[in-house]
């Protein structure tokens, strides 16, 4: 018995026709897949099912009721819920409250109860607690219900997301890319709940995302959709073995990943990596550097250097404190002890644009683009300590000529880009200034193989024509090792193993702990 029908459904953004007459029938019980390269209006598609957009044209129906016209929150009282590609918690409120708000349609105090504390709101209000205590313990979050949800570590967040959607005691559950950004083994993990939420809950699933293991490992079908249209519809081993789809999705050599290895097998690690040039001076070094999240020891005593005309890695599992490296250097978190040198210039006390005008540029993770302003405003704001505007220009021709595709897009909202796109931008963002070091946090997080690759062969080309410094953390660890010169490996907040990229490659307990092999 179909659940969801959507028959026809068109989304136009101006004159970009972002999905085209798209059909899609998703069966009571089953777990759907939706794929495609970036920009193929796969989140479009989804943002039109909840009522984030209405389609210019198509039904869409669910359980008999018609949802094309209805706001979110009326589409969420049809037993519908979602994540989002990034993540959309309430950072300052705790996990036990991000689970209560998922609760709202499925609340019926009125205000005078809420008002007076009737006996009947006391009584629901003690439900609503005693339902969210169970949905922390089958999602794995107990012991972490009073923690802010901004200090939980990214992993932990995408538990916590999904646990709020099951707040809403959904039927329909609508998953936007939610393993990006984990290593293998929390991959394996989200497959195994996935399945959990199917045959223990009874939840159906429809699922965007782009780890062809995850995918083919938990689909009962397959949509594929490019440009907006649907090229192909099967069962995982139908959609393995189309060359449209391959071609289309994947690029060239993207077999691998179709036979369930590891994307990262279309290309072997480069054991010869070529040194840095000027690798003898050292651009950026961390010594010694403390930091917290409130309680939180999030960074214990570590340190690290950049040297000029290097490429950097650091790896290791999610919540080792990676992002947390970042931020300090950039004045977002503040070091409690030990210094950040650039140059030989103590930046560690520096607010934020001070160390942005010292020459640092930071690429976040998740991208942190502006989703209501333009492209042109975005790089704009980039580049806001600039007052030479002939400067300001050609420095965007520079970003152009790297991404070609944003001059194109100029005038659109960033909200509205893909998330290819959007990472793009962030990129060419933070290279407006001509920054002396890139810090690059998760750039292939949730994009199609065939971009994560040219995203990686642009990081190549800063570093070896621009000459730019980077330090790279990224999840997908093959890739970064391929790249890098050297690299460091943390956990819980130290550093547990550093050296030579093509040596750390090779390291067995690198491979289990980080790469999954």
């Amino acid at each position: 018995m179909a659940l969801l029908e959507a028959r026809g459904v068109t989304k136009r953004f101006g004159g970009l026709l972002a999905v085209n007459k798209l059909d899609l029938t998703v069966e009571a019980g089953a777990i759907v897949s939706i794929i495609g390269p970036n920009g193929a209006g796969k989140t479009t598609f989804f943002n039109t099912l909840t009522g984030l957009y209405r389609p210019d044209e198509g039904h869409i129906v669910c359980q008999g009721h018609s949802l094309v016209g209805l706001r979110p929150d009326q589409i969420a009282k049809f037993s519908i819920a979602r994540t989002f590609q990034n993540i959309r918690l309430f950072a300052n409120m705790t996990v036990m409250e991000n689970i209560l708000v998922g609760m709202h349609t499925r609340l019926f105090q009125d205000m005078p109860n809420v008002l007076l504390r009737s006996r009947k709101f006391k009584l629901e209000e003690e439900q609503a607690h005693a339902r969210a205590a169970e949905l922390m313990a089958f999602m794995g979050l107990t012991g972490v219900g009073d923690e802010l949800a901004s200090s939980l570590p990214y992993g932990v967040q995408r538990r916590l997301e999904i646990a709020r959607s099951l707040a809403a005691d959904p039927k329909l559950l609508l998953l936007d890319e939610p393993t990006a950004g984990m290593n293998p083994q929390e991959s394996c993990e989200a497959m195994i709940l996935f399945q959990k939420l199917r045959d223990q809950l009874g939840i159906t699933i429809l699922l965007i995302e782009h780890d062809m293991k995850v995918v083919m490992g938990i689909s009962d079908r397959i949509t594929v959709i490019d440009y907006g249209e649907k090229i192909a519809e099967g069962a995982p081993h139908e959609i393995q073995s189309n060359t449209r789809v391959i071609e289309a999705y994947l690029g060239s050599g993207a077999a691998a990943a179709l036979t369930n290895k590891e994307s990262e097998a279309r290309r072997p690690i480069q054991l010869e990596k070529s040194p840095a040039p000027d690798a003898g001076a050292t651009l950026l070094s961390i010594e010694n550097i403390d930091s917290y999240y409130g309680h939180i020891h999030a960074l214990k005593g570590i340190s690290l250097e950049v040297k000029a005309g290097e490429i950097v890695t650091l790896i290791g599992a999610n919540g080792a404190g990676k992002s947390t490296t970042l931020r300090t250097i950039s004045g977002l978190v503040r070091a409690r002890q030990g210094k950040i040198l650039l140059r030989g210039q103590n930046i560690t006390k520096l607010p934020p644009h001070d160390i942005v005008k010292a020459g640092v540029g930071h690429v976040p993770e998740g991208r942190g683009i502006f989703p209501r302003l333009t492209v042109r405003e975005n790089l704009g704001v980039g580049a806001f300590i600039i007052n030479d505007q002939p400067l300001v220009q050609r420095r965007m021709e520079y970003v152009f000529h790297l991404f070609p595709l944003l001059k194109e897009r100029l005038d659109q909202k960033g909200g509205t880009l893909s998330g290819g796109e959007q990472q793009m931008l962030a990129i060419a963002r933070g290279l407006i200034l001509n920054p002396k070091i890139l810090l690059l946090d998760e750039p292939s997080m949730g994009l199609a193989p065939v971009l994560v690759d040219l995203i990686f062969q642009i990081i190549e080309k800063l570093n070896k024509e621009d000459g730019i410094a980077i330090l790279l953390v990224e999840q997908n660890a093959h890739m970064a090792l391929q790249y890098a010169h050297r690299a460091y490996v943390l956990s819980t907040g130290q550093i547990v193993l550093q050296g030579d990229a093509r040596e750390i490659a090779q390291n067995p307990q690198v491979k289990s702990a980080y790469l999954g092999g």
